[in-house]
């Protein structure tokens, strides 16, 4: 089935008009209840009166109704699945059960939008693609339409800069804005929605995390960071995760990793059900709290990186296949959580799975989800030694080798235990997939040794500059899309399943910071590429637009040449861990040594620092 198809079977509904209007906050009329800005992008949200049941109702309200509103304004068409709702205030109430039935669109257009809802009853119907085709009960059906402004000239984060979409190059894109999207993202706690606030939430027995209180986080340490206005629910609670996002945004992150389940994994203390074992029944009150921090993300400008599960719990649902435990998992999580802006759904951590076993997933997700996120899966770390009938094993080239070129596939989400592979690793897959005609968007999420990762601002053994040189800008050198920054899997304090408090990687988000403002701001990225065959020291690497623009990473106590194009070019330094303005002072640090080939060296003879080298085409 088709995205944004406008259903012909549709024109022959005999739909109630009801006549919605244009509206500020609130307007009912008969059995809807219109709520939203009412601008681009901000999201619409439609809730209607429907049957009364509860969650553990025989007849199951996630898997035998469906709800599904198609959205169309002349030029574009969105077919939507809705959601059972409980009270319509779950967040707040902690419902259980209740007749609301909620939709929620995010508007990519001004002007007039018009809408058809129909819910239905029958046997999983839940889980069809398209549901209005089968032949189950018809409960109602209702149509109306509303008016969309132009963005907000106040939004901030993406209700500013739009959807990030894949447009078949190797950055994601702001839709809003035609903005090249670089990834400066937290990839740690994977448990991140562990939060012990939220409805329904315990530690159901995983890794053991002395440092928190039952098992859970609290994020205490960012309380004070939330801010008037921010959302909290119930009895003043959420507070502590709302803080630890305001943070990290401030920071500079602009995108988070996290669990949606892991049942039986790591951390065993996420899952969107009403308990670890009855994965077709959904804690709404939990997802509606879930719900208000991915708003606030939105706002806040930061991606959702969403791994929908893990390496341990692969075969959870439905033995690793595409069965109707794991379609109504993806359903539920499109419905719930797709109309946000920033959204990668990532098809598992570590994967185990079969390449027809993720394509299925897949190819189902995007039946289901109206906006086409962009798809991702994350490979195990290849380990040097180990081999499978004398062949070595390489995880990587198995999960992604097989997905080159495939329709619903856009990022290889990579893990690299040896950071000195980083660099050239990136680059191999930005090339593989242009040669198959559907360009990657390569992200770095996951960087080695496991129990390391990125430390402590007080470690001892602190690794900046070595994850700065390897992993950072030797990523983005490759041109790699951005990283996701793991903070090792020791049960130390702050590290992955334990960390609480961001601040003790303080000046890790600065020197990260650091590079995302440099490529933003001084580089034309989107339309370069490594070249490192132009510099002569192999510790060095150049990323360039031949002929106009060149960028040199030169590590300390090192020089390189390079080789440029004719013409007079100009020179400035970039000081990657302190970062700043780039320093155009003209002196030893490059000099002519031949036509078309300059030497480099430090600024001003710092020769016990890294520095990054702009050669700019005058």
């Amino acid at each position: 089935m088709s995205h944004r198809r406008f259903y012909t079977f549709y024109l022959s509904l005999c739909a109630l008009i009801f006549g919605l209007s244009a509206c500020n906050k609130k307007e009912k009329v008969q059995n809807h209840v219109l709520e939203g800005s009412l601008k681009k992008w901000q999201p619409v949200t439609l809730t209607f009166d429907g049957p009364q049941v509860s969650k553990n109702d025989a007849i199951n309200p996630f898997l035998d109704y469906a709800l599904l509103v198609n959205f169309h304004n002349g030029k574009e068409y969105f077919t939507v699945h809705g959601y059972f709702a409980a009270d319509g205030e779950a967040a707040e109430t902690g419902a259980e059960s209740g007749n609301k039935w909620r939709v929620k669109f995010a508007p990519d257009a001004e002007g007039k939008w018009e809408f058809e809802a129909y819910l239905a009853e029958g046997t999983d119907i839940g889980i069809s693609e398209d549901p209005l085709k089968e032949k189950k009960k018809a409960l109602w059906k209702s149509s109306g339409s509303f008016e969309i402004a132009p963005p907000d000239s106040t939004a901030t984060g993406f209700y500013s800069t739009g959807r990030l979409e894949y447009t078949g190059k190797h950055y994601l894109e702001e839709s809003e804005t035609g903005k090249q999207f670089l990834k400066s993202g937290v990839g740690s706690p994977e448990n991140f929605l562990a939060y012990h606030e939220f409805d329904g939430t315990f530690d159901n027995g995983g890794a053991e995390t002395p440092t928190l209180t039952n098992g859970l986080h609290q994020y205490s340490q960012h309380i004070g960071d939330w801010k008037d206005g921010d959302p909290i629910w119930g009895d003043d609670k959420g507070k502590g995760i709302i803080g630890s996002l305001n943070y990290l945004a401030d920071k500079g992150m602009n995108s988070l990793y996290f669990m949606t389940m892991n049942v039986a994994g790591d951390g065993n203390d996420v899952w969107p059900w009403i308990d670890p074992d009855k994965q077709t029944r959904y804690d709404v009150s939990k997802l509606a709290q879930w719900e208000k921090v991915f708003t606030h993300m939105d706002k806040l400008g930061m991606a959702m990186n969403v791994f929908t599960q893990e390496t341990e719990n692969d075969t959870l649902l439905n033995h690793g296949d595409l069965g109707l435990e794991r379609k109504l998992y993806y359903k539920e999580l499109v419905a719930r959580f797709g109309h946000h802006l920033g959204v990668v759904w990532n098809l598992g951590e570590e994967t185990n799975r079969s390449t027809e076993q993720l394509e299925s997933y897949a190819t189902y997700i995007r039946s289901v989800d109206p906006y086409n996120h962009p798809i991702a899966a994350h490979n195990h770390v290849r380990v040097t030694g180990k081999s499978i009938a004398g062949r070595p094993l390489d995880p990587i080239q198995e999960t992604f080798l097989p997905l080159l070129g495939f329709k619903d596939f856009e990022i290889p989400s990579l893990q690299m235990a040896d950071t000195m592979e980083i660099h050239e690793e990136v680059n191999k897959w930005r090339n593989l997939s242009l040669d198959k005609k559907r360009p990657w968007v390569i992200y770095l999420d996951e960087i080695g040794p496991y129990d390391i990762g990125v430390t402590t601002d007080s470690a001892a053994n602190n690794n900046y500059d070595a994850v700065m040189h390897t992993s950072l800008w030797g990523s983005l050198m490759s041109g790699g899309a951005g990283t996701s920054w793991y903070f090792g899997g020791s049960d130390i304090p702050n590290n992955d399943l334990s960390a609480e408090d961001f601040r003790t990687r303080d000046q890790w988000w600065d020197i990260a910071t650091n590079a995302h403002q440099f490529f933003n701001h001084h580089l034309p990225f989107w339309e370069m590429q490594n070249h490192d065959e132009l510099v002569s020291n192999e510790k060095s690497y150049c990323f360039a637009k031949k002929d106009d623009i060149y960028v040199v990473y030169l590590p300390k106590n090192e020089t390189t040449d390079l080789q440029i194009g004719d013409g007079a070019f100009t020179i400035a330094f970039y000081d990657p861990k302190k970062g700043g303005m780039l320093l155009d002072k003209q002196n030893e640090g490059w000099k002519i040594t031949k036509p078309n080939s300059v030497e480099l060296s430090a600024f001003n003879g710092q020769k016990n620092k890294d520095w990054v080298i702009v050669i700019k085409r005058k």
